[in-house]
């Protein structure tokens, strides 16, 4: 062996050397870290006592009447987030959407008519859409209506639709 072929194999050893120094350096350098953290619910809005909200449209709708606006009806609740102090709360009205219109919801037992729920100013609430209340104390007008997709011949006979209503602080 000449003197280029050992300074060839003391830097390979040199290379080598290196890379098990780096290397057991990187697995070796490893610490546990512990987290504790405590998950709280936040104070509940009371929607209407815990009990269900009903909406009745009587049996006097005319089929042909029905476009939206007519048979429009008060939703009447009562909401309490006074526990929310400051904190920003949202609403959404949870449930199924018709087949021919994203903010209505869908009855039933026809799927050509469904119940849209209306904002003081006629605005459409959209189902499963969120709505940004002004303050905790705020309790939004709603009303429904019933609704009939577009160009559809109603038939007589009962329908229903529900829905969940649904207060998160943010």
């Amino acid at each position: 062996m000449n003197d280029n072929q050992v300074g060839l194999n003391n830097d390979r050893a040199r290379y080598c050397g290196l890379l098990l120094l780096f290397s057991c350096g990187l697995v070796q350098a490893q610490d546990r870290v512990n987290f504790n953290i405590q998950v709280i619910e936040g104070p509940p809005c009371n929607i209407n006592n815990g009990q269900a909200i009903e909406v009745n449209f009587g049996d006097d709708l005319l089929i042909t009447r029905i476009d939206g606006v007519n048979y429009s009806k008060t939703i009447d609740y009562t909401l309490d987030c006074r526990e929310a102090g400051n904190n920003a709360i949202r609403m959404q009205i949870q449930g199924l959407v018709a087949s021919f219109d994203g903010n209505v919801l869908a009855t039933v037992e026809r799927p050509e008519l469904g119940v849209a729920i209306k904002l003081a100013n006629a605005m459409p609430m959209p189902v499963n859409g969120w709505l940004n209340l002004a303050s905790s104390s705020t309790k939004p007008a709603l009303t429904a209506v019933p609704v009939k997709a577009p160009n559809s011949v109603l038939q007589p006979g009962r329908f229903s639709a529900g829905a969940t209503m649904l207060f998160e602080y943010q």
